[in-house]
């Protein structure tokens, strides 16, 4: 018996004045007791940690799709952008030239 067992055991026998047998009956069930509920507590731990992960593994994925969503954004903007500036560079190389060969051919 540990400490605290023989600690009860001897209370059991002097403040309560209970048998031997009776005394270490009551300990053993109150052990047992004890250990039933930390198992019921152990296990009622293990399943609110599980509904935990579980919530958060549904917030991951909602945010890897808001990430997604945003990155399928970002690639069509940028393909936007790169159009406007082709754009503007083709706009702005053909208006230079019409003006260069327009100084070339006023000489």
């Amino acid at each position: 018996m540990n400490t605290v067992n023989l600690n009860l055991y001897q209370i059991l026998k002097t403040d309560f004045k209970l048998s031997d047998a009776k005394a270490k009956e009551f300990v053993d069930a109150i052990r047992e007791e004890v250990q039933n509920d930390i198992k019921y507590e152990n296990s009622d731990f293990k399943s609110s940690v599980k509904e935990d992960f579980l919530k958060l593994e549904l917030k991951l994925e909602q945010v890897n799709t808001k990430i997604e969503s945003i990155k399928g954004d970002l690639k069509n903007e940028i393909k936007e952008s790169k159009n406007d500036m082709l754009k503007w560079f083709v706009g702005m190389f053909f208006a230079l030239a019409l003006m260069i060969i327009g100084l070339y051919l006023k000489k």
